[in-house]
């Protein structure tokens, strides 16, 4: 039996031979695609869906899920044969998942998949699942007054804004829980502490970097130059553009190269609790 035919077997097997027709109102993320043995399972994210025999609204996040071969997703992209889009109604013939147990650290989301068999309708009106699309699209602000405002990506559960820093704004970004209030609340708490003592952290994320990363940034020195890359000349070349932070404590600094590392990114990674931990180039 040739591979991609195993394969196939395989990924049928976690779902329920009896096929339904749902309608699912696909989310505004794109989705992505993981590794099935030799083939590839995309997926797509929605935000709700109706099972159509019992006239039955499920709100939450969940995906649809279906299989691909290497060469196919090489050829047209994980996305094929389906391509949906975003923030539409589908009518879909689907079977549903056997084992929705949800590991610990596992989302929820990843557990309310279905496998997709066919589209049989696109861009379906149903007023219950564009009232949710409605809900989902409307704006989510914090404000802080010291900090300024910030906007939540619900997609990727985080608020994002701009802050000023020793004079300069840099971006922002805050991993929550996007259904937890409390733990917006403590991703403010944490860039607070930051934002107040900045030109502290500042010089202790600049010394940190350049205790890690000096060696190797003379090591990527271009063939002809000559002056060597001292701590001192590393901590006056690197910028903050971008700090991270998580309702948990942790944080990352993103500090421009100063043309050190090729464009890369520095990097100081650490937390409130246990202060800096690891500087590295990314990107």
């Amino acid at each position: 039996m040739p591979q991609q035919i195993k394969d196939f077997e395989a990924f049928k097997s976690e779902y329920h031979k009896k096929e339904k027709e749902i309608l699912i109102l696909t989310s505004d993320d794109g989705g992505g695609a993981v590794k099935f043995n030799d083939s590839w399972s995309p997926s797509k994210y929605f935000l709700a869906y109706v099972d159509i025999a019992k006239n039955e609204m499920k709100n939450g996040e969940g995906r649809v899920c279906w299989l691909i071969s290497e060469e196919e997703n090489k050829k047209h992209g994980f996305e094929w044969p389906y391509n949906f889009k975003n923030g539409v109604i589908y009518r879909l013939s689907v079977r549903e998942l056997i084992d929705k147990t949800v590991p610990k650290n596992m989302l929820p989301s990843y557990f309310n998949r279905f496998m997709v068999v066919s589209v049989l309708e696109e861009n379906v009106h149903n007023d219950e699942l564009l009232e949710v699309l409605a809900e989902y699209r409307k704006p989510v602000k914090i404000a802080d007054d010291a900090l300024g405002e910030f906007e939540l990506n619900k997609d990727l559960s985080l608020f994002s804004g701009e802050i000023g820093w020793l004079g300069e704004k840099i971006s922002v970004s805050l991993s929550i829980d996007k259904d937890n209030k409390g733990t917006w609340t403590r991703a403010i708490n944490v860039l607070r502490k930051l934002f107040e003592q900045q030109k502290q952290m500042d010089a202790e994320f600049r010394a940190f970097a350049a205790k890690r990363l000096t060696v190797l940034a003379n090591d990527w020195r271009e063939e002809g130059d000559t002056e060597e890359i001292s701590k001192k000349d590393f901590i006056g070349r690197i910028s903050l553009s971008e700090l991270n932070v998580t309702s948990g404590g942790s944080y990352e600094a993103y500090y421009d190269d100063g043309d050190m590392f090729a464009g890369h990114a520095i990097t100081v990674l650490g937390s409130i609790k246990k202060g800096m931990k690891d500087a590295t180039i990314v990107g």
